[in-house]
């Protein structure tokens, strides 16, 4: 008699399990990106913290942007990982140095679309030009370009920075399970982060992206980690 398997989820079980995995990091980021909004808009004593910040990101441009996401995607979480001991004992370095590479380029492409998103709609904060904003980043860029390349490279890390191995895990459900899937769960984290990131003046939208992918993944690492150690402790 053959053996029968049971049939993997279909994509919104899938997704709405990934959801439900992250709803509470999704919505302790957004209640951090508005204090942070709000605090800009509404707490005289901060502007000068504010417009210091500005100038900043102004003075080092994309050696900001490059940086900060290295240190925010990159350095960050494995230096949580290590501190929790959940790091693997062999190719840190490695892993380290490809994901500092990606997040680096990504850090600068994002400011540079930034960038492209104010020459095309302006700095105005009204509603119409918030929502276009979020609606070609989220819309357009996000399933053509971000989504895709950054599972991409996310495997390609994984396997060593082999790109001999990681174009076979290219497959179709690659493309008809994994990235919509990564894609609909990027929408319900990011989609109103974005709306307060295009809410600040220009000099100040990537400096917020950064702070708030600083702290999701601050949070999520963390939660993945007492989410597996649960799991081990049975």
């Amino acid at each position: 008699m053959a053996e029968t398997f049971p049939k993997p989820p279909g994509i919104l079980a899938t997704i709405f399990a990934v959801f439900r995995q992250n709803r509470l990091p999704c919505l302790v980021l957004n209640a951090f990106a508005l204090a942070l909004v709000v605090s800009y808009y509404q707490v005289p004593a901060l502007a000068g913290f504010w417009e210091a910040l500005g100038e900043f990101k102004t003075h080092w441009a994309f050696a900001f942007s490059c940086a900060s996401t290295m240190f925010a995607a990159a350095i960050m979480p494995m230096g949580i990982q290590r501190l929790m001991g959940t790091l693997p004992r062999e190719g840190n370095g490695k892993r380290l140095l490809l994901l500092m590479l990606f997040w680096g380029y990504r850090g600068m492409e994002i400011d540079l679309f930034y960038h492209f998103q104010t020459w095309m709609f302006g700095d105005r904060q009204d509603a119409l030009t918030l929502v276009k904003k979020v609606l070609v980043d989220q819309f357009i860029m996000s399933p053509l370009w971000f989504v895709p390349t950054y599972v991409i490279a996310l495997r390609w890390v994984e396997l060593g920075g082999s790109w001999k191995r990681t174009r076979p895990t290219l497959d179709r459900e690659f493309w008809t399970r994994t990235c919509p899937t990564v894609l609909v769960t990027n929408w319900l984290v990011w989609i109103p982060a974005l709306a307060l990131v295009y809410s600040l003046p220009a000099a100040l939208q990537f400096p917020l992206f950064s702070v708030v992918m600083c702290f999701f993944i601050l949070v999520v690492t963390v939660m993945t980690q007492r989410k597996e150690t649960e799991k081990a402790n049975g």
